[in-house]
């Protein structure tokens, strides 16, 4: 697709975005010569690229987190652009198939064990543990409609309605953000608020200052923004912290543009072209501008209540102070090596921390290299941005996992890939991809500045061939979207990269609206 075949209009449109005729053409490119997948070698296992953490050690990585958010050093990044609507998926099907929602209907559907109706029997008869019953209850008064009433007769359709629709708590509408997922005695509240409570514990810094970043989409922005602000004056008020709260959006210059299924530009009934927003992968700039020095990325959702937060916490403090000791020696010889020469011993133990502790190197590849070439290839290798992320055995949970994996350099690395990235052509490759034993809960903590406290610039660091191809529609039309590289896959790609065991109740995901039923979601241990 050359340049000629844009027209003045498409020229004013892709200036207008921020995106260059040239970024648009490589996208257009990658739809024609299609993803290369990734190239699965193994599983990393626990002591093959997954390290379990002893006792000792942990205590130890606690003082370290302790002293560097004392001095102010932590902050927390949380995508939390997502829409509430997939948390609601079995319902829309529900109330789709059956224009009037009975006990007689689902307690059908439930026996041909289909999982839709499964689930909506599963919410129906555990409402009273949701967060929002109560709203929900009032709400309906207010239309003269008793929610118990529904309840006992068996009548669903207007509970549904009222929770969904806008003449009730309009939750399709809402992010996940703003869903109240937990109830206290007094109050209720949402995953902003979890975040906010959260962040007390593992950034507050000697001075009780907290600083946690969310980005929103547009259309949420106002009302994630004003309730974050409320619920920052509440929470600071009630535990005697002051939180730097901000917010991003997406920038449209990440949009990518969109084809039809034969790669030719998308273009709306208008006749104007599609771009579509690229992803959680776009994020890597929001991330960028932060300027933070080392910083907690989680999901929106993966919260808990007060009465769980404990190993939560303790964790994130691990994985922190996992980074921190690592960022000491990795700085220490960053700063050897910048200085040179270095001693015979000197590079011995930095070529072992590289290949041994950082997995950022093999020692084979320095064979027949020259002592100068030797230092700069070390140098390039550690002089990097840093993560350390959390696995979890895995539970056949969707996302990503660990893996090492081979590049086109020859070279083998650590990487999370997602299921996507995986040759679906080759038995080999699945078999690997459904052979992980651990599963990345979006756990990281990332040093984001260099041995000189610079910020590293982190577009440098991704692979922008790791993209996504994704089926969508648009104006009842087929197309092919273009996701950026995973945040925290190709993203990250060229990260120097750690992965620490972690239990799986320091996860606990809310990817339907019955998740919020599981342990880590309800205030008292009874409800598991």
């Amino acid at each position: 697709m050359s340049a000629e075949t844009f027209t003045q209009t498409d020229d004013e449109q892709i200036k207008r975005l921020g995106i260059s005729k040239a970024e648009v053409e490589r996208q257009l490119r990658i739809f024609r010569k299609g993803v290369q997948p990734v190239q699965l070698v193994k599983p990393c296992t626990v002591g093959d690229g997954i390290e379990r953490l002893e006792s000792e050690q942990k205590a130890d990585l606690v003082s370290r987190w302790q002293a560097a958010a004392a001095e102010g050093r932590l902050g927390e990044f949380v995508p939390a652009s997502g829409a509430a609507t997939r948390m609601f998926a079995f319902m829309h099907r529900v109330r789709k198939e059956l224009p009037r929602i009975t006990r007689a209907d689902i307690e059908t559907g439930t026996a041909r064990e289909d999982g839709g109706y499964q689930d909506f029997q599963k919410f129906i008869a555990s409402l009273d543990r949701f967060a929002f019953v109560e709203p929900l209850r009032k709400v309906m008064a207010e239309s003269s409609i008793s929610l118990d009433e529904r309840l006992a007769s068996g009548e669903y359709t207007e509970i549904v309605d009222f929770l969904l629709q806008p003449k009730g708590l309009d939750y399709d509408s809402l992010p996940k953000a703003l869903i109240p997922f937990h109830r206290y005695p007094d109050h209720l509240r949402t995953p902003v608020e979890e975040h906010l409570v959260e962040v007390t514990h593992t950034v507050a810094d000697g001075g009780r200052h907290c600083r946690l970043h969310f980005t929103v989409a547009p259309e949420i922005e106002q009302a994630v923004v004003k309730h974050g602000r409320q619920a920052a004056i509440k929470y600071g008020d009630q535990l005697d912290v002051h939180y730097e709260l901000t917010f991003s959006l997406q920038s449209p210059a990440t949009n990518t543009v969109a084809v039809d299924l034969d790669n030719r530009p998308f273009r709306r009934d208008d006749g104007s072209l599609l771009f579509r927003p690229g992803g959680h992968g776009a994020l890597l700039e929001n991330l960028d501008q932060l300027r933070g020095d080392v910083v907690f990325i989680k999901n929106i959702d993966n919260v808990v209540t007060d009465s769980q937060r404990e190993l939560v916490v303790r964790y994130q403090r691990v994985l922190a102070g996992k980074l921190l000791e690592l960022q000491d020696r990795l700085f220490h010889y960053l700063k050897l090596l910048s200085i040179g020469p270095v001693t015979v011993g000197e590079e011995e133990k930095i070529m072992n921390f590289a290949s041994k502790d950082l997995k950022a190197i093999s020692k084979e590849e320095f064979s027949s290299l020259t002592e100068e070439e030797r230092l700069s290839r070390i140098f390039q290798a550690l002089n990097r941005p840093l993560r350390v992320c959390g696995m979890v055995i895995n539970q056949g949970e969707p996302g990503g996992g660990p893996f090492w994996v081979r590049e086109p350099s020859g070279k083998l690395s650590l990487q999370i890939v997602e299921g996507s990235q995986v040759d679906d052509s080759s038995p080999e490759q699945q078999d690997i991809f459904a052979s992980s034993t651990h599963f990345s809960p979006v756990n990281l903590v990332c040093g984001l500045r260099d041995f000189q406290g610079r910020p590293f610039e982190l577009s440098d660091y991704m692979d922008p061939q790791a993209v996504f191809i994704a089926r969508k529609t648009e104006e009842g039309r087929d197309l092919k979207a273009l996701e950026r590289p995973g945040l925290w896959n190709g993203g990250m790609a060229h990260w120097n990269t750690v992965f620490v065991e972690i239990p799986e109740e320091t996860f606990n995901p809310v990817k339907t609206i019955n998740d919020l039923l599981r342990g880590g979601h309800q205030v008292s241990d009874k409800a598991k």
